[in-house]
């Protein structure tokens, strides 16, 4: 059984990554097994929803290890074995990357980078956060995790060891509870819609833009200025995101915008 390729692809700017899932999706048709895609980003990830939507030969089933993951992996399955889901093994598991932070502090790109160092297969890692001054945890493949555990190196001056978990075993980030943000602004401009959404001040936000720590759409944005549109997500590490619902103009010239915080 083939998928409709030309489809799928058309106007994508993800065609390479595209047609390795459709030769994955191909493979869980023709042999009748689930298949499991590498950790894909929150960008691919829309557009093979919005790519696979209206397919009704073929089932998705995406996963990232707790809820509001952003990397996740696809399990491709035949739409009559979607009754089998409770037993399907889902091959994720996670990973504990210790060492003390106390007086050096690192981001979550710094904890990417070294595992990437240590055992360089980037689309086997999935989301990865900060345990406070104690390092960090990530979730991986299986087989990823098998590779690297019980292995010792440095993160700047720091040294870490790191050990392969089970997910119920993971401290998982916080599941904050979505609300509602109404607010009015002089403009749309990013940090401003940042400022009001995640209650911080503007120098704030525009230190955490300086530092890489904020996304629009899940791309990196380094521009305070840039303006922000009904779709919108933006995204603040540590924060969760904002996604934009609605803009309207007030008669005093002003903008009246609904945020959805999550």
């Amino acid at each position: 059984m083939r998928l409709p390729k030309e489809k799928i692809l058309y106007k994508s700017p993800f065609r390479n990554e595209l047609e390795t899932l459709i030769h994955l999706a191909e493979k869980a048709l023709n042999e009748r097994v689930a298949t499991w895609s590498p950790f894909l980003s929150a960008q691919l990830i829309e557009e093979v929803k919005n790519k696979f939507n209206n397919l009704n030969d073929i089932s998705l089933l995406f996963e990232g290890g707790f809820p509001r993951a952003e990397r996740k992996r696809i399990c491709f399955l035949r739409p009559e074995e979607e009754m089998n889901l409770p037993s399907i093994n889902i091959p994720i598991k996670g990973l504990y990357i210790k060492g003390n932070f106390l007086f050096d502090r690192a981001k979550q790109s710094d904890f990417r980078d070294v595992l990437h160092e240590l055992h360089p297969q980037a689309d086997e890692i999935g989301d990865i956060w900060l345990i406070r001054d104690r390092g960090a945890q990530a979730i991986c493949s299986e087989k990823y995790a098998d590779s690297i555990n019980q292995k010792n190196g440095k993160l700047r001056e720091v040294e870490i060891s790191i050990q392969a978990l089970d997910l119920h075993e993971m401290e998982i980030p916080f599941n904050r509870p979505e609300k509602v943000i109404n607010t009015v602004e002089a403009s749309t401009r990013i940090d401003a819609i940042a400022s009001a959404g995640f209650g911080l001040s503007r120098s704030k936000i525009t230190t955490q833009i300086k530092q890489g720590c904020l996304r629009l759409n899940w791309v990196l944005n380094d521009q305070a200025s840039k303006s922000v549109n009904i779709g919108d997500l933006i995204h603040l590490e540590k924060k969760g995101s904002l996604k934009i619902l609605n803009i309207d103009k007030t008669k005093k010239e002003r903008w009246r915008i609904k945020l959805l915080r999550q």
